[in-house]
């Protein structure tokens, strides 16, 4: 991974949408090419995004079916190069996170399950 990468992430009030926040910005904070991306920042300009997102390539983190940073991205004009459910990642491992404010045990787990998975993701694209 030497290209910038920026993580676009969900932000639900969800115990998987902290676990997702949580592997972003961790992953963030490991990694100089990865940015974390708010997507309510951008969902809150009214024509276009943060120039966090020139020059990196785009990734979606959804926590669940509602695809949230996808649909704002595309309403932006603006395209992601991979999206990763992070929904699907926890249920392959049978983890079910049940604290929307703090990681709980599952939680935990799954950031670390999540953050693995979305290192091998990036490694192609």
């Amino acid at each position: 991974m030497s290209d910038k990468i920026a993580l676009v992430s969900c932000s639900g009030l969800s115990p998987l949408g902290l676990v997702v926040r949580a592997a972003s910005v961790e992953l963030a904070l490991e990694n100089e090419n990865i940015v974390a991306a708010c997507i309510t920042e951008y969902s809150a300009q009214p024509n276009n995004c943060s120039p966090i997102l020139d020059d990196a390539k785009i990734v979606t983190i959804t926590g669940c079916g509602d695809d949230c940073a996808g649909v704002i991205l595309n309403e932006k004009d603006v395209e992601a190069v991979k999206n990763i459910s992070a929904d699907a990642v926890v249920k392959t491992y049978g983890l079910n996170p049940l604290d929307a404010v703090r990681l709980d045990e599952d939680g935990e787990k799954a950031v670390t399950i999540l953050k693995k998975y979305i290192v091998k993701e990036l490694e192609n694209i």
